[in-house]
């Protein structure tokens, strides 16, 4: 795990990188196309969203510390690491537009804030889709004010509605004829200033409190939150809550190292001091 603050992201950075995933993957770079599109997104999600990494080097280095394509597809090759929203978004933004996309980051407002998870808006043939890396959402979604849109995927069913009151679309998961509310966004890409900003914000947010690992394999959505395992398939949910149980999933289903996980654990253990103890401080 390598790689320094860099704080002024700009587009083609890292078109180097962007290029190597498309070669190993064997992606060739044709007419755009919703296939085309989805296939990258595709192989794409092969790389987890977790935190791990970025605990790892947020302690390590006491600073923000961005990690970037470089350092993603090579923590990911030795390690099975992958990023969080933010990272994944950069990344991905990076191999649509190498490819000719025309797409920029969104913002999403969740439960516990605003502005903390990002995906991307491809625009193609004057039609908006929702691609997102951070949420395992890989087939492009279509945005439209005029009429709701719904998907299935292996392991869930999505649903999009535009809110006119507010002119930002919601975004909502849904098993069973159940409909779980996920996020909101605005159907427009921010800069990539703004995109900086709350990235930066991202290392004081809640995610960065514990361990948080998701990723999608044989129809299923495999989430891990601590010790707190769910795996979601289209007909069944399966729950455990063990520290054996957390560590044999992360290392038999995302393969990650089990010594980086417990890497993780210490530095956690040490923030949540350094917290306290800067409370007791000024009290």
């Amino acid at each position: 795990m390598t790689g320094g603050n860099q704080l002024q992201l700009q587009r083609g950075n890292f078109y180097r990188e962007a290029r190597q995933f498309l070669d190993d993957h064997r992606i060739p770079l044709e007419k755009l196309s919703l296939q085309h599109l989805e296939l990258i997104a595709r192989q794409f999600s092969q790389i987890p969203y977790e935190n791990i990494s970025k605990i790892i080097k947020h302690a390590q280095q006491q600073d923000i510390a961005f990690r970037m394509p470089d350092e993603i597809y090579e923590d990911f090759r030795k390690f099975r690491l992958g990023g969080t929203c933010f990272s994944l978004t950069y990344y991905l933004l990076e191999i649509l537009q190498f490819c000719g996309y025309s797409c920029g980051p969104v913002m999403g407002d969740m439960k516990w804030g605003d502005n903390v998870h990002t995906a991307i808006l491809v625009n193609y043939n004057d039609t908006s889709y929702l691609v997102d890396p951070g949420y395992m959402i890989h087939q492009p979604l279509k945005i439209s004010k005029d009429t709701r849109q719904r998907y299935l995927t292996p392991h869930s069913g999505i649903d999009i509605r535009f809110v006119p009151e507010m002119e930002r679309f919601d975004l909502y998961t849904f098993r069973s004829g159940n409909y779980t509310w996920r996020y909101r966004f605005t159907p427009s890409a921010v800069n990539m200033d703004e995109f900086t900003r709350h990235w930066i914000d991202s290392f004081t947010k809640p995610t960065m409190n514990g361990i948080i690992l998701t990723k999608t394999a044989n129809d299923e959505m495999v989430y891990v939150h601590n010790d707190f395992i769910k795996v979601t398939g289209r007909d069944n949910v399966r729950r455990a809550n063990s520290k054996d149980t957390a560590e044999k999933v992360i290392h038999n289903e995302f393969g990650i190292p089990l010594n980086l996980v417990e890497e993780t654990r210490l530095a956690l253990t040490r923030n949540r001091e350094k917290r306290k103890a800067h409370t007791n401080a000024t009290e």
